[in-house]
């Protein structure tokens, strides 16, 4: 008997592109558990407290630790899920790779993109609109934030999937539905 191929939605890119707001729409049209980096990172907070930089950091690796032990129980039991986060490949790509060779997986990687400058904007409103958790030290390191989108798009995790890219700088919520339509037509 063979197995159908788990598909797994991963959702990715740079700070402030519109990854959550993606991923929030597709797991709500598909009907598919979302699980996602920021969450473990603040229910972490919640439940240990935030102060520093470096503690911030520090739950960083804590919440992409759980990300991937949920990714794996779900990969599994050959349940269909997005995750969502900013995949670094340096990281990334040895991670989706050890769990395809263990489980019969079928990865869409959806990476979300917008020029630099929409970025920065969307970054720093984000800042002073004050909404974000406090574990999320946005504007410690502005120079850096820049830095990082002026080399370019997030890359691809190094592993057999279907990519899309996805500009995200005037995305409506009909249009963002109408994607969800198309990823469907991929599962």
């Amino acid at each position: 008997m063979q197995i159908s191929p788990t598909p797994i939605i991963i959702v990715t890119g740079h700070p402030a592109t519109g990854k959550t707001t993606l991923a929030n729409i597709l797991a709500q049209e598909l009907v598919l558990p979302l699980i996602w980096k920021d969450s473990f990172k603040e229910t972490l907070a919640e439940a240990l407290g935030w102060s520093t930089d470096e503690w911030s950091r520090k739950l960083s690796v804590a919440s992409w630790a759980l990300l991937y032990q949920q990714v794996e129980i779900l990969a599994k039991a050959g349940v269909p899920f997005i995750a969502e986060g900013n995949f670094e490949p340096t990281y990334a790509t040895k991670r989706w790779q050890q769990l395809m060779a263990s489980y019969p997986l079928r990865l869409i990687q959806i990476r979300c993109e917008t020029q630099p400058e929409t970025l920065l904007m969307r970054y720093r409103a984000r800042i002073t609109s004050g909404e974000r958790h406090p574990i999320h030290r946005d504007g410690a390191q502005d120079d850096t934030f820049q830095t990082l989108i002026r080399q370019g798009h997030i890359g691809w995790i190094d592993v057999d999937s279907t990519r899309l890219s996805i500009e995200t700088a005037t995305l409506t919520v009909e249009q963002y539905v109408t994607m969800a339509a198309t990823i469907r037509g991929l599962l």
